[in-house]
């Protein structure tokens, strides 16, 4: 699994746009014409995937299949599970985590995952630091740091959550196949997202020009379908 975790990083539009750009550069010297085709291409695709109602529309479909938590929570979930996926998104997962708590003083959280490159990395601790800076109780926090993926965080907490329900706390993008990947080792999660990256439903003038962030958000949508579609063939 660790192995496709890298080749999904090439299959990434904002890595091929960059491999089309200088493919057009090296053309250039030789076959212009050519060359310069791939450039306008590697542009066209650069603006579109960077302007926000493309990317929206790309990551719209896996945070519209889970809707956000609200009302009376169930009474007989007690565990809640966060999954680790960078800085950003684990403040936010975690603000998710923290709402259920203090509804739910009872509720125990693990945090699951680490930085699948280095093992060292002390995110899933910081984030427990986080959740107690926040009022949360130190011994309702539970660490499991040793899954890379989120396949693995499946498996290794299988043993832990056994057939019980729990809430499964990621970002809204992340959520489907996580859940997936929760469902085949036959664990019960109740889905909670958190995380949106859609945030509009109009667009104005400013929505057409180019950001980074809207590119990243093309990235993360295509490494969940990558992920959905690897999980469908290996399942």
């Amino acid at each position: 699994m660790i192995w496709f975790k890298v080749i999904q990083q090439f299959l990434t539009p904002s890595v091929f746009i960059l491999l089309i750009t200088l493919l057009g550069f090296l053309l250039l010297l030789k076959k212009k014409k050519r060359g310069t085709r791939l450039l306008i291409l590697g542009l066209i695709i650069y603006y579109l995937f960077s302007i926000t109602p493309f990317p929206d529309t790309i990551i719209a479909p896996l945070e519209n299949q889970f809707s956000a938590l609200e009302g009376p929570l169930p009474k007989e979930i007690t565990q809640a599970v966060i999954l680790l996926g960078g800085a950003e998104s684990d403040r936010l997962r975690a603000t998710e985590a923290t709402r259920i708590a203090n509804l739910k003083p009872e509720t125990k959280i693990i945090v699951s995952g680490q930085y699948f490159l280095n093992p060292e990395d002390t995110q899933a601790l910081k984030l427990k630091n986080h959740l107690i800076s926040q009022g949360l109780d130190p011994d309702k926090i539970i660490l499991e740091n040793k899954s890379r993926t989120t396949g693995e965080s499946a498996q290794n907490l299988k043993e832990i959550l056994k057939d019980q329900c729990f809430y499964l706390i990621t970002s809204a993008y992340h959520l489907p196949r996580s859940v997936f990947l929760f469902h085949q080792q036959g664990l019960s999660p109740f889905p909670v997202p958190a995380d949106f990256k859609v945030q509009k439903e109009k667009y104005d003038l400013l929505d057409f020009f180019p950001c980074a962030q809207n590119l990243r958000n093309v990235d993360l949508a295509i490494h969940e379908y990558l992920g959905l579609i690897y999980g469908q063939i290996v399942n």
